[in-house]
């Protein structure tokens, strides 16, 4: 049926309409096919209008007619394809099998249509739709077949532009690592992609939307974003925290258009928690790095200023020294030389926290009972405690022996005290301080609590770093509890802190206890200059600062030396040229304009290298000690040092090898 109506819309336009029946029937007879396949033009006036290419073959397979638009669309000139027979030319090899499939089905009566590839005469391959039909005649018998043969190329190349759009487009939104999903314009879901374990699809399309699943703080944000992009068709994105997940998540919103209109947006969903997490290690070792930098800095300021005090503070403990030796024991001005004494050797200890700090002295440790470090802070602290606060100390009655440097201890003490009274500035309090000894572990746990106002998780996590202070500008540098930790470090120990708001804080600290509970005492200068036996000594002292060359100079001359002091170190070295042999021993600083004491030694060791050298420094860090060591100098004196210290050194470096 299919076929009489194809026939008759084609030939509508072209033929007169009297001439309808007599060209149904002229198709109805095998006979009457073949007389007008004779006339051509008949033909041709007859498919004039016709789109799509036609093909007609005879019952011995041989193509008796083609029309203008099938020629135009393979290339071929009709003389070039009536009377072929298959393969016909527009059949590529290697299409052959799939159309000599199609071609045989069409002889067994299939009237399917079949999608196939022709090959036009200069070799371009085109997709195309075959129709065949088989003409019969009047008692059924096969006459002959026809085919309309449509070129789809271009519907074929968009329909696979199409489908590699739509794969690409689902390649994105379905990857399992982002969540891509469209809401409408009341924020409800109209697609996910993929949704989290435990919340189905059918619980979101058109009932949840992106608020339901974000912490309200949020949600301003997002809402400026979608009702940008919906005004404006322009694209926005949004970072949120998920506090329930610990995630962070980056989304970026596009529009939705249809008829022009933006009906909804786009949200592409990415989890950026690791990225964030690497930005934040990031941005904690560039702090560290700023930290370092910073520390540095006032470590070199600190060498600097200690360095400058330790000069002055010589001279001070030393006159002090000599003059105590030079009056009677009971005579009054004892205790103001005793008052200077104590004076000089408190900011000696200031002195020596400086450098530590600064880490450009090396501990300088000893054996004492903590429990009597703790007393000495303590009344230090009561002095200046304020009425409203109660001091409350715990001590074991037995001594608790350290092996350490008991200036930084102290410092310990007065930087953990100083957080306790901050913390309870606003309120009255009490600060408690217990010793307790567990001999069993051999170590001392010391704790300091407050009764102020705690501290949050975040401030309990970063308490220990550098810089980090919850004090306003002015009130602190954040370098207390920083200072604590690297110093119980560095001492073999642990330091550890519990608080939460409004509960106080107490931090414990964690010691090793001495190997030998034996407690060093230094003998006084006096003491030292009366048990000396040392024999007289020809000593060289060689200091930049006149105060500290003449004070060691006159010390030395009352314990029965012969002594020639020098301000300066290339004098010293020519003077010394002049005769190698006329001094015994060197005393020398480290830190002088011309040469550094190190270097001093060297040269003089150049000319004499069996020669005893004493080297004074106000920085006895670890590059001076180990310069030191490689030109084997016999002491390395700290600044400020006592007249017992001097005499000490002294009498070591001429004492006789056994």
């Amino acid at each position: 049926m299919r076929v009489w109506f194809t026939v008759r819309a084609k030939t509508a336009v072209a033929l007169d309409p009297h001439a309808r029946p007599r060209l149904r029937w002229a198709f109805k007879g095998g006979a009457q096919l073949r007389d007008l396949l004779q006339r051509p033009e008949l033909l041709s006036a007859l498919f004039a209008g016709m789109q799509d290419g036609l093909s007609v073959i005879d019952a011995e397979g041989a193509q008796v007619y083609v029309n203008d638009a099938l020629c135009a669309m393979l290339g071929f000139s009709r003389e070039e394809l009536m009377g072929k027979r298959a393969p016909y030319p527009y059949w590529p090899d290697e299409e052959r099998p799939a159309i000599e499939a199609a071609f045989q089905r069409t002889l067994n009566g299939d009237a399917a249509n079949f999608e196939l590839v022709f090959a036009k005469k200069d070799g371009t391959r085109i997709e195309v739709t075959v129709s065949p039909a088989a003409l019969r005649d009047a008692d059924g018998k096969v006459t002959g077949y026809f085919a309309t043969i449509k070129d789809i190329s271009d519907r074929k190349r968009l329909e696979r532009s199409l489908l590699a759009s739509e794969q690409r487009w689902r390649s994105i939104a379905e990857n399992p690592f982002d969540f891509v999903v469209v809401i409408d314009r009341d924020y409800r879901y109209t697609y996910v992609n993929h949704t989290a374990p435990g919340i189905s699809h059918e619980s979101l399309i058109g009932r949840a939307t992106p608020f339901d699943f974000v912490d309200p703080a949020n949600h301003a944000l997002m809402r400026a974003a979608f009702e940008t992009t919906f005004a404006t068709g322009r694209a926005t994105s949004y970072d949120v925290h998920v506090p329930q997940l610990d995630a962070w998540y980056s989304s970026i919103v596009g529009a939705v258009v249809e008829d022009g209109r933006v009906t909804g947006v786009s949200i592409l969903t990415r989890d950026i928690s690791e990225q964030r997490r690497a930005e934040e290690t990031l941005r904690r070792s560039e702090q560290r790095l700023r930290d370092s930098h910073k520390m540095e800095t006032i470590g070199t300021l600190a060498g600097g200023i200690a360095h400058d005090i330790n000069n002055m503070l010589t001279p001070i403990l030393a006159h002090a020294d000599l003059a105590t030796s030079e009056i009677p024991g009971d005579h009054p001005v004892q205790e103001h030389l005793s008052g200077i004494n104590v004076a000089s050797l408190r900011a000696r200890e200031l002195v020596r926290r400086i450098l530590s700090f600064s880490r450009r002295q090396e501990p300088q440790r000893t054996t004492f009972d903590l429990r009597q470090c703790i007393q000495e802070n303590v009344s230090l602290l009561r002095a200046s405690l304020p009425a409203r606060i109660v001091l409350v100390t715990q001590l074991p009655p037995q001594p608790v022996h350290l092996q350490a440097d008991r200036a930084q201890l102290g410092q310990v003490l007065t930087n953990l005290a100083a957080n306790a009274l901050q913390a309870m500035q606003d309120s009255d309090g009490t600060l408690t301080i217990v010793l307790e000894p567990a001999s069993e572990e051999a170590m001392a746990q010391l704790s300091i609590a407050d009764s102020g106002v705690g501290m949050d998780e975040e401030t309990l996590r970063r308490a220990f770093e550098p810089f980090y202070t919850t004090k306003p500008p002015g009130s602190g540098t954040g370098l207390g509890l920083s200072i604590v930790d690297s110093i119980v470090r560095e001492h073999g120990g642990e330091t550890s802190v519990r608080s939460s708001p409004g509960c106080g804080a107490v931090f414990t600290l964690r010691l090793p206890l001495a190997p030998a509970a034996a407690l060093a005492v230094e003998p006084s200068a006096v003491e030292a200059m009366i048990a000396t036996n040392t024999p007289p000594t020809r000593v060289l002292v060689v200091d930049d600062e006149p105060a500290i060359a003449n004070v060691a100079r006159l010390a030395l001359e009352r314990a029965g030396h012969t002594v020639t002091s020098v301000t300066a170190a290339r004098a010293a070295l020519e003077i010394f040229k002049s005769d190698p042999s006329a001094f015994d021993v060197v005393v020398t600083d480290q830190s002088m304009p011309e040469m550094t004491g190190t270097t001093l030694i060297a040269e003089l060791r150049a000319l004499r290298p069996s020669l005893p050298c004493i080297l004074m420094t106000g920085l006895a860090d670890e590059a001076t000690q180990r310069r030191a060591r490689t030109l084997h100098a016999v002491d390395i004196i700290a600044k400020p040092f006592s007249l017992a210290t001097l005499m000490s050194a002294v009498e070591q470096a001429t004492k006789p090898e056994d």
